[in-house]
C-alpha cells in the first residue's frame, strides 16, 4: 500500500502526470531542449541553438549531472529529470528534443515540441520498423512522444517517409537537411583548431576516427586493436602527420579503458560532440553507425570494417541497407581494411557518394540549422 502510494505521488510530480504545473503560465519567449536524455550540450538541438543565442530567449538545456560544462554562456543548465525540468518544460513555449522524452509534464496546446531525431539516415530498422526488437516500455515512450511532436526535421526523401509512416507521427515534417550536419559541409577553421588543441595536436595534423557502433551483450574484443598498420598506411598513402581518434559509442563507453592507445592513437570516448570529430577528420572508420551517412554528405572518406557481420545481422536489427549496395567498401579484417585504404580511389568514390545522395533524395545543403532556427522564431513571433 504504501509503495502504490510512493508511485502515485511520484507520478504526480514527474513524467505525464505533472498536471499541476499547468496553473503556471506559459513563457513565450522560453526554449527547453535536451539530447541524448541529458548527456550534454550536442547533435542537431545544439546546431539550431547556436543560431539563437545571445537574442531574446531564455534557453534552457536539460543535463545530467557534471555536464553543464559543456554549455555555452547564453543557455541556462537544470538537472535532467528533476522537479525544476518539469517546471521548465511546463511553462516553455517550444520543447526541442532529439530523443523520445522520459520525463515531461503533459503538453499544452499552444505549446510546440520539435523532435529532430539523432541521425541525419539510419542503417538499421527503427521505431515501428523494429517493433518486434523493441521492449515493451520503449514502445509505450515512443507513442506517446509521437503524439506529443508537431514537427520532425528530414535530411532527405527517405528518412521523410520513414517518419511519415514508421514514427507514429502525423505532425508536420520540415524538409530542412539535418542541423548537425551543417558543420560538416562549412569548414571552420576554428574548429579544426580547438579540436587539434583538446588532444595536443599540430593544427596540420591530419585526423582518422575510428568510431564503431555498440553491440548488445558484447564486450570491446571485436572492436579493431592494432592500429599500428592502419596508421603507417595512411601516412605512406597521404602523406602528413596523422592521428587516430578512438571513439566508442556513448553505450559501450565503459569499454574505452580496455584499448591500447599510444603517442599517434588517442582516446576521444569522452569528446562531447561527435560531429565536431567528424568534421575535423578526413576519414572514419566504423562498422554499422549512422555517422557514415553523416561523412557521406560532406564527401569525406569512410570505409567499413565489420568482422562480426555474419553473427551481427543474426542477433541485431535488419538494416533498410544492405552494406553491399552503399557506396562504402566493406571489410571484415584487418589486413582487407589496410589494402582499400591503400587503394582508395577518390574519384570513384565520390561518384558512388553522388549517386547515393540522389537515390536518398537528399535536401541537405548546410542551411539546417538556419531553417529550423527560422521556425522557432516564426512560431515565437505568432504567440
Amino acid at each position: 500500500m504504501i509503495q502504490t502510494v510512493r508511485l502515485i505521488k511520484k507520478r504526480l510530480e514527474f513524467g505525464n502526470f505533472a498536471y499541476h504545473y499547468w496553473l503556471q503560465p506559459i513563457e513565450r519567449n522560453k526554449i527547453v531542449v535536451s539530447t541524448h536524455y541529458g548527456r550534454g550540450y550536442s547533435d542537431s538541438p545544439k546546431s539550431i541553438i547556436a543560431e539563437l543565442l545571445h537574442q531574446d530567449f531564455d534557453i534552457v538545456w536539460l543535463v545530467q549531472a557534471g555536464q553543464e560544462k559543456t554549455l555555452p554562456a547564453g543557455v541556462r543548465p537544470v538537472r535532467y529529470g528533476s522537479k525544476q525540468a518539469i517546471r521548465e518544460l511546463a511553462t516553455a513555449k517550444i520543447w526541442i528534443d532529439n530523443c523520445r522524452q522520459k520525463y515531461s509534464p503533459p503538453k499544452r496546446s499552444r505549446q510546440i515540441y520539435i523532435q529532430t531525431w539523432h541521425g541525419s539516415l539510419a542503417l538499421k530498422k527503427i521505431e515501428k520498423d523494429a517493433e518486434k526488437q523493441l521492449c515493451a516500455a520503449y514502445l509505450d515512450r515512443a507513442k506517446r512522444d509521437a503524439k506529443k511532436c508537431d514537427y520532425m526535421i528530414a535530411g532527405s526523401e527517405f528518412c521523410q517517409q520513414m517518419y511519415a509512416e514508421s514514427f507514429w507521427f502525423s505532425g508536420e515534417i520540415l524538409a530542412a537537411g539535418t542541423p548537425r550536419c551543417d558543420v560538416l559541409l562549412k569548414k571552420d577553421a576554428s574548429l579544426l583548431r580547438y579540436v587539434a588543441q583538446r588532444f595536443q595536436t599540430s593544427t596540420t595534423t591530419k585526423f582518422a576516427l575510428y568510431a564503431p557502433t555498440f553491440r548488445n551483450g558484447v564486450d570491446g574484443t571485436i572492436y579493431l586493436q592494432d592500429f599500428s598498420k592502419l596508421h603507417h598506411t595512411l601516412q605512406k598513402r597521404f602523406g602528413g602527420e596523422w592521428k587516430i581518434l578512438v571513439r566508442l559509442h556513448p553505450n559501450a563507453a565503459a569499454l574505452a579503458k580496455d584499448m591500447e592507445y599510444g603517442e599517434n592513437i588517442l582516446n576521444a570516448t569522452d569528446y562531447p560532440d561527435m560531429q565536431e570529430l567528424l568534421a575535423a577528420s578526413e576519414w572514419l572508420i566504423t562498422d554499422y553507425s549512422s555517422s557514415m551517412f553523416d561523412m557521406a554528405i560532406a564527401g569525406k572518406k569512410v570505409v567499413l570494417y565489420t568482422p562480426d557481420l555474419e553473427t551481427y545481422l543474426e542477433r541485431e536489427r535488419a538494416m533498410y541497407f544492405n552494406l553491399e549496395e552503399l557506396p562504402f567498401q566493406v571489410t571484415q579484417n584487418e589486413e582487407d581494411l589496410v589494402a582499400q585504404i591503400d587503394q582508395f580511389d577518390e574519384a570513384a568514390y565520390l561518384k558512388k557518394i553522388a549517386t547515393f545522395q540522389q537515390q536518398i533524395g537528399s535536401y541537405e545543403t548546410g542551411n539546417a540549422s538556419a531553417i529550423v532556427a527560422n521556425k522557432v522564431k516564426e512560431i515565437i513571433a505568432k504567440e
